[in-house]
């Protein structure tokens, strides 16, 4: 997040924890998702004047253009179109505006299988450690590959920076020129 932020999206704000940690550091924070059942759940839970929640759908909710400092969506992006959320999310930000987003990819290669078996056991130490915590956001498969993410974010977003990491996930960090 940039050190200084006017204002940020959450997209797939679920039940509001990254948001208010956004808002701490944010001017004003927007987030957004497409459950009615989340959006009450952030409501409810986030009572700090520099936040508002959209119910509704990200790609075509009446958000401005370049209007973003700030915009980060965690485990949600894989339920959009990615080259149509990617170029939204691109659309929103403001000129030095950053997008980061923590994906979940599908495997498909050898290199994903054995990202993932590595996974397995770091996770279990985490859950021993940190207890078990299921979101109650809805949830689906992601249908893309690692691969097929990379190449589609790095057609639609010039210099963007895609990484494989654990826990079945991918980092996609870019800064808008």
């Amino acid at each position: 997040m940039p050190s200084s932020c006017d204002r940020a999206l959450d997209v797939g704000c679920g039940d509001g924890v990254l948001t208010q940690k956004l808002a701490s550091r944010a001017h004003h924070v927007i987030g957004i998702d497409s459950s009615l059942d989340m959006i009450a759940l952030a409501r409810k839970a986030v009572l700090v004047e520099n936040v508002d929640f959209i119910e509704g759908d990200f790609l075509n909710a009446p958000l401005h253009a370049q209007s973003f400092d700030f915009i980060v969506a965690v485990a949600v992006i894989h339920h959009m179109p990615l080259a149509a959320a990617l170029t939204r999310m691109a659309d929103l930000l403001t000129g030095g505006g950053v997008l980061a987003v923590i994906g979940l990819a599908r495997d498909q290669s050898p290199a994903d299988y054995a990202v993932s078996v590595l996974s397995v056991p770091v996770a279990r130490i985490a859950r021993l450690r940190r207890g078990w915590w299921q979101s109650p956001a809805p949830r689906i498969d992601p249908v893309m590959n690692y691969a097929e993410i990379k190449m589609t974010a790095s057609g639609l977003l010039p210099g963007v920076e895609v990484r494989r990491r654990l826990y079945f996930r991918y980092t996609l960090l870019w800064r808008k020129p």
